[in-house]
């Protein structure tokens, strides 16, 4: 079990990530149940070795201002919150650029693992 120090004032909860492939990048990025993929942005999956332009599929995703068509490509190893997810996909995509995170960890990586917000207690349990 992990336990994470949540925000006094919980707008948004982040989470620092390791993407590797080729390379390996950090992100920060926001801890998102309500997102079926985990996001990141075009830039980290090129940094680190994926092939945007032969993905084998797209997404739809539906944005504050419309609906696009986002590649979905297979990070080898995504590690967030303590633990590891290996061969996950991934859609790449770019937030708003005023985003206070660079990307979004959905729900193929935190349907992994027991996941309990305790927003009293102002913790993140992970298990």
């Amino acid at each position: 079990m992990s336990e994470y120090p949540l925000p006094q004032k919980p707008e948004i909860i982040v989470v620092y990530v390791l993407l590797t492939g080729k390379k390996s990048k950090f992100l920060k990025m926001a801890l998102d149940t309500g997102a079926s993929y985990t996001i990141i942005p075009y830039e980290a999956a090129i940094a680190i070795g994926c092939d945007l332009v032969h993905a084998r599929r797209r997404i739809e995703i539906v944005t504050a201002s419309s609906t696009e068509y986002a590649p979905v490509v297979t990070i080898p190893s995504i590690k967030a919150l303590g633990f590891e997810v290996k061969n996950i996909d991934v859609a790449c995509h770019n937030l708003p650029p005023k985003s206070q995170v660079d990307g979004l960890l959905g729900l193929n990586f935190l349907s992994q693992f027991n996941i309990l917000l305790k927003f009293r207690e102002k913790t993140l349990e992970v298990t």
